[in-house]
């Protein structure tokens, strides 16, 4: 869980200078003050300091101070005044009086001053740390409000970064899962488009090679994201330290393995060798040498290890379904042979021919515009072809695959004439007209009677004439 955002305390004003815990703009005003007041009472009056003046003068500075700077102020102007007043000024006793009388009448301004003061200052001594606390309140309140609002927006991005993760996950399992659809199939080119998407969308490299497993080593196959400049090998040898671990069925290696990085010698960040889990079978490698710094974590090793076993998997069943292929004596909709097959038996029948004295021939079908047909209306035409070829010709005429990409077909009839096959051609056509739909005319169909020996492969070596 992320912790939330920390601010600063924000920093308090600061504090007024203070000369004996007085503030100086308190002294400066109390020496401004008496200053002033004596001048004019040297200057203008009697000089007598407003000793008989009532109220005195010096209360203002008093009263003044206590209730603008607290007590300590006050007091010091207290003191300031009593000095200012009775130092050199004290008038002389009467005769007769009373001793304590004559203190008293002396001292009871000063005390007054003080004890005024005191209560007036100390009130404003309340006042200012009642103050004081508040705007303690206040800045603590506002730096709670300030951290508040601050987390409330780091939760805010943070939300928006979750909202974002998990849509940018939602569309990596959705582009995993097509492109595991587009691995499941059994065309080369298809499982390469397929291997690019996969690889994109789980691992998400920058640069990345995938390599074949030859007798010397492994063989470059293709590489994505690479440039001109890069100084990658083209060709790792049977000696090298990464081939001689992956080929020992070592785990991956990652460059932020020190060990795993002395053999990847400046080759990439992750290889990895492409093995079936079944049969332990090495059909290439996977090389990643290149990816953002936020990709290159233990999420991607784990992965790159799933896809190396995923590409080997879909590689072996391609493999294995060509080899199939390669046997299958009928085509996809069993109605039609193989062109592998028709090459082994038009050689076998042209050698036949010679041998006997019989000639045979083959009627070729094929579209006018291959491409103006679509990939269905191909089919649809190769299924009406070998229903024609079952139900109109003898048993041992044959309808193969010529040639699939363009849609091209042979019907062989072997002992057949080419002048019996050209009265055969139309016969096909009617027949084949009978199995198409509409959407495919048979005015779009090509049918041609050619000579066995047109396209007959050249005898089989060692073969007696």
């Amino acid at each position: 869980m992320t912790d939330l955002p920390t601010a600063e305390q924000p920093a308090s004003p600061p504090a007024p200078r203070r000369v004996l815990g007085v503030r100086a703009i308190a002294w400066l005003e109390i020496v401004l003050f008496f200053a002033v007041v004596l001048s004019v009472d040297f200057l203008l009056l009697d000089g007598d300091r407003f000793w008989d003046v009532r109220p005195h003068p010096f209360w203002l500075i008093v009263i003044l101070l206590a209730v603008q700077y607290g007590a300590n102020a006050s007091l010091v102007a207290a003191l300031a005044a009593t000095l200012a007043l009775t130092v050199g000024n004290l008038p002389p006793p009467e005769l007769g009086a009373d001793v304590f009388e004559y203190w008293a009448g002396v001292g009871l301004r000063p005390a007054l001053w003080v004890g005024v003061g005191q209560i007036l200052g100390q009130m404003r001594d309340r006042e200012l740390a009642e103050r004081a606390r508040l705007q303690t309140r206040i800045a603590t309140l506002e730096h709670q409000n300030h951290l508040i609002a601050q987390g409330f927006e780091e939760l805010k991005r943070t939300k928006s970064a979750l909202e974002a993760r998990i849509a940018r996950q939602f569309r990596t399992v959705i582009t995993t899962y097509r492109a595991a659809q587009s691995m499941d199939v059994t065309d080369g080119a298809r499982l390469s488009r397929g291997l690019d998407q996969l690889i994109q969308s789980v691992l998400s490299p920058q640069k990345y090679s995938l390599w074949t497993l030859g007798p010397d080593g492994f063989e470059l196959e293709r590489t994505v994201g690479w440039k001109d400049t890069d100084s990658y090998e083209r060709r790792l040898e049977l000696a090298h330290p990464m081939v001689q671990h992956l080929l020992a069925r070592e785990p991956a290696l990652c460059a932020a393995r020190p060990t795993d990085e002395r053999k990847l010698m400046g080759q990439g960040l992750l290889a990895g060798a492409l093995t079936d889990l079944d049969t332990g079978e090495i059909v290439g490698m996977l090389k990643i040498e290149e990816t953002a710094f936020l990709d290159f974590n233990l999420y991607t090793l784990e992965n790159f290890n799933v896809i190396c076993s995923w590409i080997a998997a879909a590689r072996i069943r391609a493999r294995r379904w060509e080899q199939l292929q390669a046997d299958r004596v009928t085509g996809a909709n069993d109605l039609l042979m193989t062109a592998e097959v028709s090459e082994r038996i038009y050689a076998l029948l042209a050698q036949l021919g010679r041998r006997k004295g019989f000639s045979s021939s083959q009627l070729i079908v094929r579209p006018h515009d291959p491409d103006g047909l679509a990939p269905e209306q191909h089919s649809i035409l190769a299924l009406a072809l070998g229903e024609a070829a079952r139900t109109t010709f003898r048993a041992t005429d044959l309808a193969f695959e010529r040639e699939a990409e363009d849609a091209e077909y042979a019907i062989l009839l072997p002992g057949t004439p080419l002048d019996d096959a050209e009265f055969l051609a139309g016969k096909l056509r009617d027949a084949i007209a009978q199995h198409l739909p509409a959407s495919v005319p048979i005015d779009a169909v090509l049918i041609e009677a050619r000579p066995i020996e047109e396209t007959a492969t050249p005898p089989i070596a060692g073969a007696s004439s």
